[in-house]
């Protein structure tokens, strides 16, 4: 549902440059870029090894990238003396302890009217998986540590200098898998969301992904998003010489 989105809103946009922030082992940014014809993608990470995945990704797609290992904090945001047509932060902000000011940060690497697409957990399942779990991201290096409602989310989008374009509830196809996930105590890497365990677990939890999100499709996604959301997702514009 992400990618659709992505590719809904982003639909006439035209971007040279794009920034990846904390992007994890996922292809949102390389859907973007063929979105919106981008040439060049930079990644900012603190994992050396998803920087070095994200790179080869983009040289088998021929898409331009550079990599900067950093932590995602507003100091070192601020060190980027690039500006961007579009950002990436998704699932980002309910790991940074300071989110408002590493959103700040990020909104002034945008270039006038530039374009921002946020995702964090909704806290409606983030609260359910603890009560499944109540070891839930405990003890994680890069684990959550924010929870994030609508209105929570938007006052947060809004005092960084960003107005709201599109605002969704999404993938509650996530919200039945990640369930599933952490009621059977399957270990996940907080920092990236890569599933480390394997075996049958591991394989029922790709099935719910898959089927729950064909169930959702055929029988209206929408409906079934604000039931389950687990994801919000937010696309923001800055607000200096909008487009």
């Amino acid at each position: 549902m992400i990618e659709d989105l992505i590719s809904i809103h982003l639909a006439g946009v035209r971007c040279e440059q794009i920034l990846d922030v904390g992007p994890g082992y996922a292809e949102f940014s390389r859907l973007s870029a063929r979105t919106t014809g981008a040439h060049h993608i930079t990644f900012i990470d603190c994992d050396e090894g998803v920087l070095s995945w994200q790179e080869q990704r983009c040289k088998e797609v021929a898409i331009d990238s550079t990599s900067h290992k950093l932590f995602l904090d507003s100091a070192s945001i601020g060190s980027i003396r690039d500006r961007f047509d579009l950002i990436h932060c998704q699932e980002v902000l309910e790991h940074i302890p300071s989110p408002e000011q590493t959103l700040r940060a990020l909104a002034g690497l945008l270039v006038p009217g530039g374009r921002i697409i946020i995702t964090v957990p909704t806290r409606r399942s983030e609260v359910f998986l603890t009560w499944l779990n109540p070891s839930y991201m405990l003890n994680e290096p890069h684990g959550h540590v924010n929870q994030f409602d609508e209105r929570a989310l938007r006052a947060l989008v809004t005092n960084a200098g960003l107005s709201i374009l599109a605002f969704h509830q999404a993938q509650p196809q996530y919200f039945i898998a990640h369930s599933w996930l952490v009621g059977t105590r399957m270990r996940l890497d907080g920092s990236t969301g890569e599933v480390l365990s394997s075996g049958f677990r591991t394989f029922v939890f790709g099935n719910l992904v898959k089927y729950a999100h064909l169930f959702f499709r055929l029988t209206g996604e929408s409906w079934w998003s604000k039931l389950l959301p687990r994801n919000y997702f937010v696309v923001a514009r800055s607000n200096a010489n909008p487009r």
